[in-house]
């Protein structure tokens, strides 16, 4: 191994901008709208049945369900390359915008698709929305690792969840209700709502960015942060592969498991209620709502004790736990566990990513990142539902999710072995110095 020095350019390096925070404050937000629009099929999955029954049979409404998450998450097996090509060549802003633009789209889609009883508008709609939707989280990873890498980068990354499950709480909570209240096609209508906050919010973090970018410019004399890490030579050394497989997994796994949440929950726990998609709503509020105020705790903790590595198990045996009792105990303590697993991944996760690879293929790397959880995610929800149809129940499909994530329990001991002996390459090695390049070029000789 090498000691390899990395220097931020003038473009990159913006950690002393002054109003880093006030542009953090708008950008956090982008998500929360996002994440409301893709959470609609989950928190209104026994309204869809209702309002499509008179073109879908119980079981052909089983089947197409599965099928709406599978295919579109079988088309993000491709397209987070095209994002993470678009932001390596163009920069985040671009990117960031043009992915707003196609949820944007989507969504207006997706409305003229119930509207009108058209299949092919909901699926089409369903697949801009996600195409818009997935890669958008490491775009803005990779825009505020210019601000945050050498402090703060797993809060961010936990604040930036802590917003995206306020989308999620907010669809869970009242989707439900609206649909109950007024219709089923204004309840989606409320999505629009959501998606227009988001582009007013990405505008405002773009005006920042432009404007650090002109305060950096301006100032002829700047500090130079260096990244001093031990790392492999290559673009993507093994470990990030395991920890690929391990996000695959794992984050695969919660989310089919949310995808499915209501019907799951209404089988086993609320059969007999009439309000059960109320009832699960809620529910899965409370899971949400967990995860989205313990991220930036333990992203705090992440940062200032590091160790991402045994986060990372703990985050493993906490999902495990949860799924396998969720069948045989009162949900509430299941929900709990799960909520608190998917905080610690996203924190100890994402934030790792950008210690791993360089600067220039941090969009390829999210890319990868992204493809993997997609490629899982096209395979799961078809399978269960064509179990559920095989056998009326959604218990084998928990069962199996379990079993998914306690192969993550073991890759994540293997992945922490890993991380030993290259040194902590999960938690970055970041020394700021004064030192001009030609200086520390002769300290490294």
């Amino acid at each position: 191994m090498n000691f390899i020095i990395v220097i931020n350019n003038l473009e990159m390096n913006k950690y002393n901008y002054q109003y880093r925070w006030n542009m953090l404050t708008f950008c956090i937000w982008i998500p929360m709208g996002n994440y409301y629009n893709y959470d609609i099929p989950t928190s209104l999955y026994n309204s869809f049945k209702s309002y499509l029954s008179p073109i879908l049979s119980d079981n052909q409404f089983e089947f197409y369900y599965g099928l709406l998450f599978s295919l579109t998450s079988f088309v993000n097996i491709f397209t987070p390359f095209i994002s993470g090509k678009l932001r390596d060549q163009y920069g985040n802003r671009i990117a960031l915008f043009v992915l707003l633009f196609l949820v944007s789209l989507g969504q207006f889609i997706f409305i003229q698709g119930f509207i009108h009883y058209n299949l092919y508008y909901i699926i089409i709609g369903r697949i801009l929305i996600s195409i818009g939707i997935e890669p958008c989280g490491a775009i803005q990873t990779s825009l505020l690792s210019q601000y945050f890498k050498f402090d703060h980068i797993a809060l961010v990354v936990g604040l930036c969840e802590l917003f995206a499950s306020f989308g999620t709480i907010s669809v869970m909570y009242f989707a439900p209700k609206l649909a109950a209240q007024y219709n089923l096609i204004f309840a989606i209508q409320s999505g629009s709502f959501a998606i227009a906050m988001s582009v007013v919010c990405c505008i405002i973090t773009i005006v920042y960015d432009i404007n650090a970018e002109y305060v950096q410019q301006e100032n002829s004399i700047q500090n130079v942060e260096i990244s001093k890490q031990i790392i492999k030579q290559e673009n993507f050394p093994f470990i990030y592969w395991m920890i690929i497989i391990y996000n695959m997994l794992l984050f695969g796994s919660l989310l089919t498991f949310s995808n499915f949440s209501v019907g799951i929950l209404t089988e086993r726990w609320y059969t007999d209620n009439e309000s059960a998609e109320e009832m699960a709503g809620k529910m899965m509020a409370i899971m949400w709502g967990i995860s989205s105020f313990l991220t930036p705790v333990f992203g705090f903790l992440i940062d200032k004790y590091k160790n991402r590595s045994i986060f990372n198990i703990c985050a493993s045996c906490l999902g495990f736990l949860g799924l396998v009792q969720l069948w045989y105990y009162a949900p509430f303590l299941a929900i709990n566990l799960l909520g608190i697993s998917y905080a610690i991944m996203c924190a100890s996760v994402w934030s790792s990513i950008v210690y791993i690879i360089d600067e220039t293929n941090l969009g390829t790397g999210y890319a990868y990142l992204l493809s993997s959880c997609n490629f899982l995610l096209s395979i799961l929800p078809l399978s269960i539902s064509l179990i559920k149809i095989r056998t009326a129940s959604f218990f084998i499909s928990v069962m199996m999710l379990a079993v998914l994530i306690f192969i993550t329990v073991l890759l994540g001991i293997y992945i922490y072995f890993l991380d030993n002996q290259e040194n902590n390459i999960l938690d970055g090695k970041i020394l700021s110095t004064n030192k001009s390049y030609e200086q520390l070029e002769q300290d490294e000789i």
